[in-house]
């Protein structure tokens, strides 16, 4: 199976990252994503970049099941950070608004459909 290594946008992580920086609020893996969107869009320029640097020739000496348990482990940890900083920044709206927010009770919305969709 192929993936398209491209990927479009529909600008919510634009509006996360701009919301955390009204409130004043580090969200580093939430901007980390958002570049690594904005790079998958140009793929274009990443052809082209690719004929002039080249990558690495040597294979890497880690066993296929190492590399698969430490992306798990990777995308387990971002995943705890982005709820993190998703908490920072609805609690810093909440306080500047006064809206006291129940972040227990956000966290149980975050289901299906949501960007941050799923179970922790």
């Amino acid at each position: 199976d192929y993936v398209l290594d491209k990927t479009g946008m529909k600008g919510t992580g634009r509006w996360t990252i701009q919301e955390a920086a009204e409130r004043n609020t580090a969200a580093p893996t939430m901007a980390a994503s958002l570049d690594a969107r904005y790079i998958s869009g140009r793929k274009e320029e990443r052809v082209e970049a690719e004929k002039i640097l080249k990558g690495p020739t040597a294979k890497p000496i880690v066993s296929k099941e190492q590399v698969v348990a430490d992306l798990a482990a990777a995308m387990y940890c971002s995943k705890v950070c982005s709820y993190a900083q998703g908490m920072g920044i609805i609690r810093g709206a909440s306080d500047d608004n006064e809206w006291n927010v129940d972040l227990a009770k956000c966290a149980t919305l975050w289901r299906g459909g949501c960007i941050m969709e799923g179970r922790m």
